[in-house]
C-alpha cells in the first residue's frame, strides 16, 4: 500500500505550554527546515505564496523564498502577508494544537496585507514546514495494487478483494461501498429521524439549527443519535461492521469506540438552506488543528436517501490527504481530481481525515445521511481528542449569532 494511515508524530503529553518564538525561530525551525524546506519552497514558488510576517506581541519574523529552500529573515518585508499572534496563539500553531484555518474560524486571527487565499497558501506551507506534508506534486498519480492507472469513480460491493478496498483508500483518500446497509435498516434509521425530532430543541448543545428560504427554521443535524435508533446501534454493533472495519484498516489498526453517546450523528440537508451550518464548502476533519496528533481518522458516512446532483452529495478530491493542496484554492481552482460519489440508500462512503471533501446543497428533495469517525487504534490505550472539538461547535454558535442578527 503506498500510504500508511498513522500519520501521528505528537503527542498531548509532550506538548509545551509556552514556546517563545525566538528560541522556535533560532532552535527549532532550522532543522524542520532543513528536513523540509524544499518541500515548503517548491510549493511556496508553484502558488505565487507572499512572504509571511509573524508579528508575535511586537517581534517579528518572516518566512519566504529565494531559492530551494524558506528563509527566514528578522524583520517584515514590504509586500508580505502580515499575521499578528498572541504568544498564546503561537505557542497552539508551533504545536499544530491549531492552524491558521482554526484561528479563522474562531475569528481570532488578525491579519493585513494579503487574501484569504493568502492566508490559505500559508496555512498549508506551515504544515509543510511543520510535518513535511506537501503541498504540490506534478507527478502524483493513483495506481492500483497491479499498477494500472485507477478509475477514481470506482464503487466497491462486499464481494470484491477486501486488499483493493484499502489500497484504493488509501491512494485516493476516499472509497465508496456499494450496498452495504439493508434497505430494510434504512428505512427504519429514516423513520427514527423523524421520530427523534421532537427531543432536540435549538441552543441545546446536541443539535444544529438552520434557516430555509419559505422562513422557516429547522434542525440539521442530531447528536446522541444512536440512543434513539435501535436499528442504528444493531448497525454499528454487528459483525457485517466489523467486517468493514477490518478491511479498511487493512496493516493499520483502526480503534473501536463503544456504541453509545456521540458516536454517530444523523443529518438533514434540506432544499433551500439561506443561513446556517448545513452544506459545508471544500475542508479537511483536520483543518482547525491537531492533524498530527490523531489522523490519519476515517469518516464514515451511511446514505439513508439517495445523493446526486438533484439532491446534493458529498464530493472529494483524490488525493488531497496526500499533497495539502490549500482551503482556498481548492475551493476555486483544484490542481488535483474532484469526484462526486453519487448514492443510492445504503451504500457507505469512507474519507479520511486528511482528504478535502465538501457537500452540494440539496437542489429538488431532502439528502439524509448518517456520519459516524473510526479513529486510529490509540498509542498508550486511551483515544486522544481527534480533532478542535470546541471551535467545531464555535462554528455553529457563530453562525447561529450571525443568523439571529440577520432576523
Amino acid at each position: 500500500m503506498t500510504f500508511a494511515l498513522d500519520r501521528r508524530t505528537r503527542d498531548d503529553g509532550d506538548c509545551l505550554a509556552a514556546i517563545h518564538p525566538a528560541d522556535f525561530f533560532a532552535d527549532t525551525l532550522p532543522g524542520l527546515l532543513g528536513a523540509h524546506g524544499p518541500i515548503a519552497a517548491a510549493a511556496y514558488h508553484a502558488l505565487s505564496a507572499k512572504p509571511l510576517s509573524l508579528d508575535v506581541a511586537g517581534d517579528v519574523w518572516t518566512l519566504y523564498s529565494s531559492g530551494e529552500t524558506i528563509d527566514i529573515a528578522r524583520s517584515p518585508l514590504a509586500n508580505a502577508l502580515v499575521v499578528s499572534l498572541s504568544p498564546t496563539q503561537f505557542t497552539d500553531l508551533a504545536q499544530n494544537q491549531i492552524t491558521f484555518n482554526g484561528l479563522l474560524v474562531a475569528r481570532s486571527l488578525s491579519f493585513h496585507g494579503g487574501t484569504l487565499e493568502d492566508v490559505s497558501i500559508w496555512d498549508s506551507l506551515w504544515m509543510a514546514i511543520l510535518e513535511g506534508w506537501p503541498v504540490v506534486d506534478p507527478k502524483l498519480d493513483f495506481r492500483s495494487l497491479d499498477g494500472d492507472p485507477l478509475d477514481l469513480c470506482r464503487a466497491f460491493s462486499s464481494d470484491d478483494d477486501p486488499a483493493e478496498i484499502a489500497h484504493f483508500l488509501r491512494e485516493t483518500g476516499f472509497v465508496l461501498l456499494r450496498g452495504w446497509i439493508d434497505p430494510a435498516d434504512v428505512e427504519a434509521i429514516s423513520a427514527d429521524m423523524d421520530h427523534s425530532l421532537g427531543d432536540y430543541r435549538e441552543g441545546d448543545g446536541k443539535s444544529w439549527w438552520a434557516d430555509i428560504a419559505d422562513g422557516s427554521r429547522v434542525c440539521v443535524r442530531l447528536q446522541e443519535f444512536v440512543e434513539r435508533s435501535p436499528t442504528t446501534a444493531a448497525i454499528l454493533s454487528g459483525a457485517r461492521w466489523e467486517r468493514m472495519i477490518r478491511i479498511l484498516e487493512g496493516m493499520d489498526a483502526l480503534a473501536r469506540k463503544p456504541v453509545e453517546g456521540r458516536i454517530i450523528e444523523a443529518l438533514f440537508k434540506p432544499v433551500g438552506v439561506v443561513s446556517g451550518p448545513s452544506d459545508l464548502s471544500f475542508h479537511r476533519d483536520c483543518h482547525l488543528g491537531r492533524h498530527s496528533y490523531a489522523c490519519a481518522r476515517m469518516t464514515v458516512g451511511i446514505a439513508i436517501t439517495s445523493a446526486s446532483e438533484a439532491n446534493g452529495q458529498l464530493r472529494v478530491i483524490a488525493g488531497s490527504h496526500r499533497l495539502a493542496m490549500p482551503v482556498e484554492i481548492a475551493k476555486t481552482a483544484p490542481y488535483l481530481p474532484v469526484v462526486a460519489l453519487s448514492t443510492a440508500p445504503g451504500d457507505v462512503t469512507v474519507h479520511l481525515s486528511c482528504t478535502l471533501h465538501d457537500a452540494t446543497s440539496p437542489v429538488s428533495a431532502e439528502r439524509r445521511v448518517l456520519y459516524t469517525e473510526i479513529p486510529l487504534e490509540p498509542k498508550g490505550g486511551v483515544l486522544v481528542d481527534t480533532s478542535v472539538g470546541h471551535l467545531r461547535e464555535r462554528v455553529n454558535d457563530l453562525l447561529r449569532d450571525q443568523d439571529t442578527s440577520r432576523r
